[in-house]
């Protein structure tokens, strides 16, 4: 076999390795595209399919379903809980109710207490759901030019925030995360506020929230109120005060707390005001247009009974009032 020169074997490779670009070149576009475009396009779709946000159907597709005012949603592996709002429920008040399911009377807490109440509404900021409190203490006259300040120094509450981990671009309804609003003192401070006159050598005290050991129990929703039902740990590792016989472990306690979300009605109801002459459970509202030297303005608390008949003097209520037990 003939060898080549030693320059000319060397002017060979140099010409084959011009060549082989070319060729590869040349594959690509008869494929329709460049190599190096290919690559990117392909790395861009994978990107743009791992940014894409989860709907609320896939994030919710492993969960039983709670069907009511609000809508729940609870992980069957889990137990994480998600809560959907509904698009017409953003800036809507409704009423927050709070009441013990189960408790230890030794600090306060018996089966079927009442716990705080009031007015919420879900307010939007951005990408967050805000919980907020509504003032309900004031009265002013909208035909009274003050009213024009009606928010000046007066506060509502932010309870709580969540954020949206899904959203329906059609229906506008909104899914967040709702454990962190359930199984904590959010809605609802649970925890007794210290006696600065108890005894801590004679006076049993509770310890502090335990969120490792609080869960909850129960999800029920209907079409006008959804309940969530959550059982509290109060834990203290070392305590001075081991409490009565129906304290079992004073390092342990818990208490089972009903968290209601009821609908405001929307009906004829009008209400009544109180006349401090006579003895009635009352909700203090202050009128502040009024220069009257007493400005109250405050409600009895009653129920909506209409009569039947509307002439005679004592009638059947249209809808009696029915008591579950």
């Amino acid at each position: 076999m003939k060898q080549l020169p030693i320059n000319k074997f060397i002017q060979l490779l140099l010409v084959l390795m011009l060549a082989l670009p070319g060729l590869a070149f040349s594959q690509d576009e008869a494929e329709g595209q460049p190599n190096g475009e290919a690559k990117e396009e392909a790395n861009g779709e994978a990107k743009e399919e791992e940014k894409k946000p989860k709907t609320i159907a896939e994030l919710t597709e492993d969960s039983e379903r709670y069907d009511g005012f609000f809508t729940l949603f609870r992980d069957k592996k889990s137990g994480e809980t998600h809560m959907l709002v509904k698009a017409d429920q953003v800036g809507k008040e409704f009423i927050y109710w709070v009441q013990v399911a189960n408790g230890v009377p030794g600090v306060g807490f018996f089966k079927g207490a009442y716990g705080p109440s009031g007015m919420l509404s879900i307010q939007r900021h951005f990408d967050r759901l805000e919980f907020v409190a509504e003032n309900t203490n004031f009265y002013f006259d909208p035909d009274n030019a003050v009213s024009r300040a009606s928010e000046a120094n007066i506060s509502d509450a932010l309870l709580a925030t969540a954020k949206i981990v899904a959203e329906d671009e059609d229906s506008g309804d909104i899914l967040i995360k709702s454990d962190k609003l359930f199984a904590s003192e959010a809605f609802a401070q649970i925890t007794p506020s210290p006696n600065p006159d108890a005894d801590p050598k004679t006076d049993f005290a509770l310890g502090k929230v335990d969120g490792d050991k609080t869960k909850i129990l129960n999800l029920r929703s209907y079409p006008k109120n959804t309940d969530v039902e959550v059982e509290y740990v109060f834990s203290n590792p070392t305590p001075r005060v081991f409490g009565g016989a129906d304290i079992t472990d004073a390092r342990n306690v818990s208490v089972r707390v009903m968290h209601s979300f009821i609908e405001a009605p929307d009906n004829d109801y009008q209400p009544r005001f109180d006349d401090a002459r006579m003895g009635f459970f009352s909700l203090q509202v202050t009128d502040l247009t009024s220069m009257e030297a007493a400005p109250y303005r405050d409600m009895i608390r009653r129920w909506h009974l209409v009569k039947k008949d509307p002439d005679a003097e004592l009638s059947e209520p249209v809808e009696p009032i029915t008591w579950w037990i």
